[in-house]
């Protein structure tokens, strides 16, 4: 969605995102301002859920596929030393 800053883990980004739509939540509700906080709202609404996302599934998916790669090199050496041999 948006460039990531690097300074910051995606969990901690994941969490100030979420506490900054809870705040705009809040002040919607509290103050009679809350029309005005309306665009804030849903751009920190798809900043959090696309955080959350990340955190959760691509991460993790990344993770995942740099062991299978560690494994597909592994595997293919293997083949190459067999081939070698033979």
């Amino acid at each position: 969605m948006l460039t990531r800053y690097m300074g910051m883990t995606a969990k901690s980004q994941s969490y100030l995102f979420t506490l900054g739509f809870m705040l705009t939540l809040l002040g919607m509700a509290l103050t009679d301002m809350w029309l005005p906080m309306v665009a804030g709202a849903i751009i920190l609404a798809g900043l959090t859920v696309e955080s959350w996302i990340r955190v959760a599934h691509i991460i993790p998916m990344h993770a995942e596929m740099r062991a299978m790669k560690k494994q597909i090199n592994k595997l293919e050496s293997e083949v190459r030393t067999i081939e070698y041999d033979q």
